[in-house]
C-alpha cells in the first residue's frame, strides 16, 4: 500500500531508493576515526521495533512528530537498512553481534533439526527455556535456566571489556542476559512465559462446554461459580519434567478463587492469601502465584486479569503466568539482583518478553480497547525506567527498546489500507488512529529524553525494520507440493503442520517458518535426497520458478529471493536455502509457517494480524534513522552501529565485525 506523503503518492520502495541514493552521493561508509576525530559524549540510542519510515514522515509532514521533527533539522533523518529477512530477530541479533545471520546463527523465528528421527523437526527460532531438575527427594538439582541460540560476542560485550559502561533496556532476543562487569541489562522480547512459551494467555469463562479449550497462543477454562457467584479454578504453569507431556500433571498448576458481584460488575481473584479486586472493563493489579514442584522448591510469578463481562456469563483474560521480577525463574537483569532492585523501585512489573497479547486479540479473548490501553501502560512504564536511568549518570551508552510499534502495526494495519480483506470504516476513531498514536507516544518519549540531554551527547533513534500490508496468503509447501518438490505421504496429517505426513524419500524441498525454504539435502537432512553436487543448480531452478510467479490479479508475487550463499559465518549449516522476499500484500500462510501442507495456494487474509514484515524484501522495508548530530551517513546498516559507537569512544572494533562504523 501506498502512503500518502506531502499531498503526493511516495511508495515504501521510492522512500528507501532516495534515501539510499542521496547517502551515496554524500561520499558515506566512513570506516573509522582517529582520537582526534571522536566527538566524546555519550551514545543514547531509543530502538522503536518496526516503526515504518513512510508512517513516520507523513505524520511529521502533519506537525504530528514535534521531536522527530527537531531531530531532523537540527541533525540526521533517514533509514536504517535490515537483514533478509527483515524479521525482529534476525535484525536485532545483527544489531548486537554486528554479523549477517550466517554468522549469529538466528535465520528465522522458526528453525529446524534437519537430523529428526524421521525427518527434520520444527524448533523455536531464538531460543528455549530449559526447566529445573528436581531430585527424587524433592530437592533442586539444577535450576531452570535460558538458553540463546545465538553465537557470537556482541558489540556491548565488546564495549565492556574495553571499559566502557552500557545500559541496555528491553533489548529484544538477548534472553538470557549477556554478562557484563560495568553495565546493566533487562532482557526484552524473548522472554518466556513460566512455562516456557513465547505467551500462552488464559480466558476463564462461564460458557464453555469443556473444560479446557486449546486455541492458537492461549488456553479458555472454564469457570463455574456457585450461587453466591464463587469458585475456583487451576492455572497451569511451569513444566515439571518428572511427567511425560501426556500426564494431565505434566504442568504445574495453581488454584485461583474467584468471587463475582454479578450486580455491581466487580470481583475478586485470589491465591495464596493475596488477592486482586476486579472491576469490569478495567485492567487489576498483578496478582502473585506460586507454583510448587515440592515443599522444598516454588516458583513465583505473576498474573494480571482483565474482566470483560461480570455478569452473565462471565468472561474474564488472564495474562500468562510470567516472572516474578522480585524472584525470577531464571536471571532476567545483569547483574541478576537488578531486577529485584527494580522491582523494589517500582512495584510488579511486565517481564515477559512478547509483551502485548496479540494471540488474545486475535482469538476476540481481549479487546481493541483493553489491548490500546495495555500499550499505553507499557511504554509509559519503559519510559519512566529509562529516564530513571538516563538521570543516573552512570553510563557511556544507554539503549532502549519499545515494541509497541510493532504490535499496533500487526493488529491495526487492516484499518490503514482500504485493499486489506478486514478493512471498515465503521470503527472507533482510537482504533483507526492506533498506529498514529502509537508513534505520537514514540515522539514524546523521545522529546523528554533530549530535554535529558547534555550538549555533548549524541540520541540515535531507529527501527529495525519497516511494515507494511498484508492481504493474501501464499502456500510454499502447497505449491511445491503440486510442482512436484515436496511428496505427502498424510495428506490429513500434513495439514495439521509440523512437517507431519511428509514422504522424505520423495521430497527435494520444503518451507517452514515465515520467510525459509530449505532443500532436503543428503547428509544434513537425515533422509536427504538432494546430492551436494545438484544443490547449487537446484537453488538457483527452484528461485527462478518462485520469482515467475504471479499473484491472482497478475502481479508478481515476490520481489526478491535471496539464497544462502548471501550468507556467511559458522552457522552456515542452519542456514535456510531461500530466504523469501514478497511483494507488497504477500506472506507466507500459517499454515506453511508451521511446516503444513495445505490445499489451497492462495487464501485472502482474514486475521487480525493484519500488518507483516517478515518475508517482504529487505530492499523495500528499512527501518527509521535519526540522529541529533549532522553525520555524513543517513542510511547505516544495522550492523553497523556497533562498530559505530565502539569507533566514537576510539574502542577496537573485532575483525570478524562485518558492521562498517559510520562518524558519530
Amino acid at each position: 500500500m501506498s502512503k500518502r506523503i506531502s499531498g503526493n503518492f511516495i511508495s515504501r520502495r521510492d522512500f528507501f531508493r532516495r534515501g539510499a541514493a542521496a547517502a551515496a552521493a554524500a561520499g558515506l561508509f566512513h570506516v573509522g576515526q582517529s582520537r582526534a576525530q571522536s566527538r566524546g559524549g555519550r551514545i543514547v540510542i531509543l530502538g522503536f521495533d518496526g516503526a515504518e519510515p513512510s508512517l513516520v514522515r507523513a505524520l511529521m509532514e502533519k506537525n504530528g512528530l514535534p521531536a522527530l521533527s527537531r531531530l531532523a533539522e537540527q541533525g540526521t533523518a533517514g533509514v536504517t537498512r535490515t537483514t533478509a529477512p527483515p524479521q525482529s530477530p534476525v535484525a536485532w541479533t545483527s544489531f548486537g553481534t554486528c554479523k549477517n545471520p550466517g554468522g549469529h546463527n538466528i535465520f528465522d523465528f522458526i528453525r529446524r533439526d534437519p537430523a529428526g528421527p524421521s525427518g527434520p523437526v520444527p524448533m523455536v527460532g531464538t531460543g528455549r527455556l530449559i526447566p529445573p531438575e528436581i531430585g527424587a527427594d524433592g530437592m533442586l538439582k539444577t535450576p531452570a535456566r535460558g538458553e540463546n541460540f545465538r553465537m557470537g560476542m556482541p558489540f556491548w560485550q565488546v564495549a565492556d571489556a574495553q571499559g566502557l559502561r552500557v545500559k541496555l533496556f528491553n533489548l529484544p532476543y538477548v534472553y538470557p542476559p549477556d554478562p557484563l562487569r560495568h553495565g546493566r541489562m533487562l532482557s526484552g522480547l524473548g522472554v518466556p512465559d513460566l512455562r516456557g512459551t513465547n505467551s500462552t494467555y488464559f480466558l476463564l469463562a462461564e460458557e464453555l462446554k469443556s473444560d479446557v479449550e486449546n486455541v492458537s497462543g492461549g488456553k479458555r477454562i472454564r469457570l463455574v461459580l456457585d450461587g453466591s457467584g464463587e469458585g475456583s479454578i487451576s492455572l497451569p504453569g511451569p513444566r515439571d519434567t518428572r511427567r511425560p507431556f501426556s500426564d494431565p500433571a505434566a504442568y504445574l498448576a495453581v488454584s485461583l478463587r474467584v468471587r463475582v458481584d454479578r450486580t455491581e460488575k466487580r470481583g475478586q481473584i485470589a491465591a495464596d492469601g493475596k488477592s486482586v479486586d476486579l472491576v469490569e472493563g478495567a485492567w487489576s493489579d498483578w496478582l502473585p502465584v506460586v507454583f510448587r514442584y515440592s515443599a522444598q522448591v516454588a516458583v513465583s510469578g505473576i498474573v494480571r486479569f482483565f474482566p470483560m463481562s461480570l455478569g452473565a456469563p462471565v468472561r474474564i483474560y488472564a495474562s500468562c503466568a510470567q516472572f516474578h521480577p522480585g524472584d525470577p525463574y531464571t536471571d532476567l537483569t545483569t547483574p541478576p539482583d537488578f531486577s529485584r532492585e527494580l522491582a523494589s523501585r517500582y512495584g510488579l512489573f511486565k517481564t515477559i518478553g512478547w509483551d502485548l497479547d496479540t494471540h488474545a486479540l486475535r482469538q476476540n479473548d481481549l479487546p481493541e480497547d483493553a489491548f490500546l490501553e495495555d500499550s499505553r501502560r507499557t511504554m509509559a512504564w519503559r519510559e519512566r525506567m529509562t529516564l530513571d536511568e538516563l538521570d543516573r549518570d552512570d553510563w557511556d551508552v544507554l539503549v532502549s527498546v519499545w515494541t509497541d510499534t510493532d504490535r499496533v502495526a500487526h493488529m491495526f494495519w487492516r484499518f490503514l489500507d482500504p485493499k486489506h480483506p478486514l478493512y471498515r470504516e465503521d470503527v472507533p476513531a482510537a482504533w483507526r488512529g492506533a498506529l498514529d498514536d502509537t508513534l505520537r507516544r514514540m515522539d514524546g518519549i523521545i522529546g523528554r529524553v533530549m530535554e535529558r540531554l547534555r550538549p555533548d551527547d549524541t540520541l540515535i533513534v531507529m527501527s529495525d525494520h519497516g511494515f507494511g500490508s498484508w492481504r493474501t496468503a501464499f502456500d510454499v509447501n502447497a505449491w511445491l507440493r503440486d510442482e512436484g518438490w515436496l511428496a505427502v505421504s498424510d495428506p490429513a496429517r500434513a495439514a495439521e503442520g509440523f512437517l507431519q505426513g511428509i514422504d522424505w524419500s520423495r521430497t527435494r524441498a520444503y518451507a517452514l517458518g515465515l520467510s525459509s525454504v530449505y532443500l532436503n539435502l543428503a547428509g544434513r537432512e537425515r533422509s536427504g535426497t538432494v546430492s551436494e553436487a545438484d544443490a547449487g543448480r537446484l537453488r538457483a531452478e527452484l528461485r527462478e520458478k518462485l520469482m515467475g510467479l504471479r499473484a491472482p490479479d497478475g502481479a508478481p508475487l515476490f520481489r526478491e529471493i535471496t539464497t544462502r550463499e548471501s550468507y556467511q559465518g559458522e552457522a552456515m549449516n542452519a542456514a535456510p536455502d531461500l530466504v523469501l522476499g514478497y511483494a507488497e500484500g504477500f506472506q507466507n500462510s500459517k499454515n506453511c509457517a508451521r511446516g503444513a501442507v495445505g490445499n489451497a495456494l492462495f487464501e485472502p487474509n482474514q486475521d487480525k494480524w493484519s500488518g507483516e514484515h517478515a518475508a517482504s524484501a529487505a530492499a523495500d522495508l528499512p527501518g527509521i534513522f535519526f540522529c541529533s548530530r549532522k553525520l555524513d551517513q543517513n542510511a547505516p546498516h544495522i550492523q553497523d552501529y556497533g562498530p559505530a559507537i565502539l569507533r566514537h569512544f576510539d574502542r577496537d572494533v573485532p575483525a570478524d565485525f562485518e558492521g562498517q562504523a559510520f562518524l558519530i
